[in-house]
């Protein structure tokens, strides 16, 4: 059994989980100790997007209380102060501290406080997102499992955040045992449709940890057109999730908008010229009616969806996969996920198909910690550094 502590920061969610791994290591059984995940959305929506100094405040503030409640969760916690812990030993820690959260010194205050003086909880390991992500936001949660880890004498596995999205799919529930999931056998070659806020990616997989990127977003991200569109629109932030409930009700074919790249013969993706078009239409109507928006919602979502769609099946059958795993924010979008089964069924029966539950789609640390298990590697401390642009493909030349 290997039990992990994961710790996300990437961008404006701040979680902790800790998860057990057991049985086959192709297929292992998940129990989860706890999953704790605390939204900022409400603090960035005035904003209309994530402030990152902003988001970095907030995961400095949070991030202890979510691993007392976590540690506490998980029952793994000696509440008892460690007689045996010498105050030498104790100012030692203390040094060691203010050296990793030099720049953290609310993290560094609540830590001295609160976790210091205990005994190191039974884990095999920390997992920590190092990228991709905003750059503040990240460090800040490297450093504080960097801090965990000297205190507690445990190794870490800095973990790529996109590969967190893909293993998110693969986390099944059990339907026998509450709150335990199951990671079923994962059938190469796997091809995954990850779509998110920030990335919107290909990516072949012939094991786990190996990893190619066929194809990337030229510009907006799925999930940011959405949002920018939402924004054209009046709706409020996050407004993928508001384009997705007003599309529900409208006419997917209302308004002709274009199919950016559709019928490139490479794997990119590029959404800015739809999200263009659709500034542009506004324009031209006019005065928006309720209706009016939800055809545009409708249409908008169709043209997105279509394209993302099609590329994932062009290149499911050129590279023989037999996996096709959906991740990522958008992964929560009911339309794709229907659009992406049905068109996968209709190709051939030989795809098998795989979702995350709605509440594996955001941001959260239990698909790090899964992610760490399949093909995370530990790290010296020194090695441990944060990452905004990182890469998928180079994740296992990481340090």
């Amino acid at each position: 059994m290997t039990r992990i502590l994961a710790i996300e920061t990437s961008c404006d969610e701040t979680a902790i989980a800790i998860a057990e791994f057991s049985g086959p290591a192709t297929h292992p059984a998940v129990r989860v100790r706890s999953h704790i995940v605390l939204s900022q959305v409400q603090l960035h929506a005035p904003f209309g997007g994530v402030v990152p100094n902003l988001a970095r405040r907030e995961h400095e503030k949070n991030l202890v209380p979510i691993l007392m409640q976590a540690l506490r969760e998980a029952k793994i916690m000696n509440q008892e102060i460690s007689k045996n812990k010498h105050p030498e030993s104790l100012a030692s820690c203390f040094l060691t501290l203010d050296t990793i959260l030099a720049r953290e010194p609310e993290l560094n205050g609540q830590l001295k406080k609160n976790i210091a003086h205990l005994p190191a909880p039974d884990i095999d390991a920390i997992a920590v997102t190092y990228g991709p992500g905003l750059a503040p936001a990240l460090w800040t949660g490297i450093n504080f499992a960097k801090a965990l880890a000297a205190l507690w004498k445990k190794p870490v596995i800095p973990t790529n955040h996109m590969a967190g999205h893909l293993y998110s799919a693969l986390l099944e529930p059990d339907p026998k045992k509450g709150g335990a999931f199951f990671m079923p056998r994962l059938s190469f070659p796997a091809l995954a449709l990850l779509v998110s806020g920030g990335h919107t990616e290909l990516i072949l997989m012939r094991a786990h940890g190996k990893f190619r990127i066929l194809g990337q977003t030229l510009d907006d991200a799925a999930g940011e057109a959405f949002d920018k569109t939402a924004r054209i629109l009046g709706l409020p932030y996050p407004g993928g999730p508001e384009i997705a409930r007003l599309a529900a009700d409208g006419r997917h074919g209302a308004y002709p908008l274009p199919r950016p790249m559709l019928n490139t013969k490479d794997y990119h993706f590029s959404f800015s010229g739809l999200k263009t078009a659709a500034l542009y239409l506004v324009r031209d109507i006019g005065k928006l009616t309720l209706q009016k928006k939800k055809d545009i919602a409708a249409s908008f979502q169709a043209a997105a969806l279509e394209v993302l769609v099609k590329k994932t099946i062009r290149a499911a059958k050129e590279y023989r996969a037999k996996t096709v795993l959906l991740g990522g924010g958008v992964a929560a979008n009911d339309a794709l996920r229907s659009f992406l089964r049905v068109a996968l069924k209709k190709e051939s029966p030989q795809f098998s198909v795989r979702f995350p539950v709605s509440s594996l789609c955001g941001d959260n640390a239990l698909m790090i910690a899964a992610a760490a298990y399949f093909c995370g590697t530990k790290k010296a401390l020194d090695k441990v550094r944060a990452d905004a642009n990182a890469r998928l493909d180079a994740h296992h030349r990481y340090g």
